[in-house]
């Protein structure tokens, strides 16, 4: 029901509900295989003890190869509609009416709109994501434009955030990168 262009904007939409997901790459017996693992997340947005499930598992719907089409789909929506220009709007006013991060939070959240931020092991925001509930769109800042990417983020809030945003969940991830909404990790080479 969302749409999305990239892996990391599904990842997003999909720490909301405490699940996780990982692309997996490899070969075995010479055959290459790719493919998704999905796995639960707890509170904190740190993998759960439990088994991460192969995309297989749930049909075809969900694994590499659609997923790849819906983002292609997506893309070519987003591009064409006038999606991007409402939600923009929306953000550039919650923006002006905020006075730190957990503000922005709030006042997105009355438009509908969630913010998810990844920040590295220095705290610096290093990615912004928006993800629009009434419109269904899970948008990066960055392609909204300049002023809605993670450096302009960090600018404005970078290292002043509320302590009652999301921060518990940090934790240092292989690509140097955390979540501060929900946390997912890499497993490359992971045979499934």
């Amino acid at each position: 029901m969302y749409r999305f262009q990239m892996l990391g904007e599904f990842r997003a939409l999909l720490s909301q509900y405490n699940i996780g997901v990982e692309e997996v790459r490899g070969e075995r017996g010479g055959i290459p295989y790719r493919g998704l693992l999905y796995t639960a997340l707890d509170t904190n947005g740190d993998k759960a003890v439990a088994a991460p499930l192969k995309s297989s598992v749930f049909g075809r719907a969900v694994g590499v190869e659609e997923l790849e089409r819906h983002m292609v789909r997506c893309a070519e929506r987003f591009k064409k509609g006038g999606e991007r220009l409402r939600l923009r709007r929306r953000v550039e006013d919650a923006l002006n009416e905020a006075t730190s991060e957990q503000t922005l939070r709030e006042c997105l959240r009355t438009c509908r709109i969630d913010l998810f931020l990844r920040r590295n092991d220095a705290g610096r925001i290093v990615g912004v994501t928006f993800i629009d509930h009434e419109t269904r769109y899970v948008v990066n800042g960055s392609r909204l434009g300049k002023a809605y990417s993670a450096n302009a983020f960090e600018q404005r809030f970078g290292n002043r955030q509320s302590s009652n945003t999301d921060m518990q969940s940090r934790k240092r991830e292989p690509s140097n990168e955390r979540h501060d909404m929900r946390n997912s990790r890499n497993t490359r080479g992971r045979k499934f």
